[in-house]
């Protein structure tokens, strides 16, 4: 009599859990795009570790936390790689691009710069722009400070999906390496 007392709570609450008709969502994953280039100076390498992250953003899922601190999670979007890795190995990327150095996500064995990020804001403004607040520090080897340069970008969106997100904050990481690379020092700088 029990098991079958038990059989019958079993099945009712089952039966309100599962739902058979409908199908969950796709899952679409998301990367931040950078030019693939190939160094075309000897050195110094560049060394970009992960970058510091905002909390709300550190989740596989594409976020987009908006002026008022408000995140929108969404479940059918994700990072291809984690956003603290992406981000490093797109100012990477782009680092090698705009001078020719080479630029490595593990520290080199051999005399290299290493540039440390932060990404302090990462977010949405309720009039579709999307804002990107990144903290360059660029150290010598013996971790002396060469360069330390804060650079707010902003950039409209045509909508506010993760597709147009992913790619403005694409465009505002790439502007944001423009300018840091115009503020290196001479010897950095590519000359062409």
């Amino acid at each position: 009599m029990r098991k079958l007392i038990l059989a019958g709570l079993l099945a009712t609450f089952l039966t309100g859990c599962i739902i058979f008709d409908k199908k969950s969502e796709a899952v679409t994953f998301h990367q931040l795009s950078a030019p693939q280039g190939s160094p075309t100076r000897v050195g110094p390498a560049i060394f970009v570790p992960r970058a510091m992250i905002p909390s709300a953003l550190r989740r596989a899922n594409v976020v987009m936390l908006d002026e008022a601190g408000w995140v929108r999670v969404e479940d059918a979007h994700r990072w291809i790689n984690p956003l603290d890795r992406a981000v490093a190995e797109t100012v990477a990327h782009h680092l090698t691009q705009l001078t020719g150095l080479p630029s490595a996500m593990q520290a080199p064995a051999e005399s290299h710069l290493t540039l440390l990020l932060d990404v302090n804001h990462m977010s949405i403004t309720a009039g579709k722009q999307a804002v990107l607040e990144l903290r360059f520090r660029l150290e010598a080897a013996d971790g002396t400070l060469m360069l330390e340069k804060t650079l707010i970008r902003s950039a409209l969106m045509s909508e506010t999906s993760p597709e147009q997100y992913v790619r403005t904050q694409s465009a505002n990481l790439a502007d944001a390496c423009v300018s840091f690379v115009q503020a290196l020092p001479p010897d950095l700088k590519l000359t062409r």
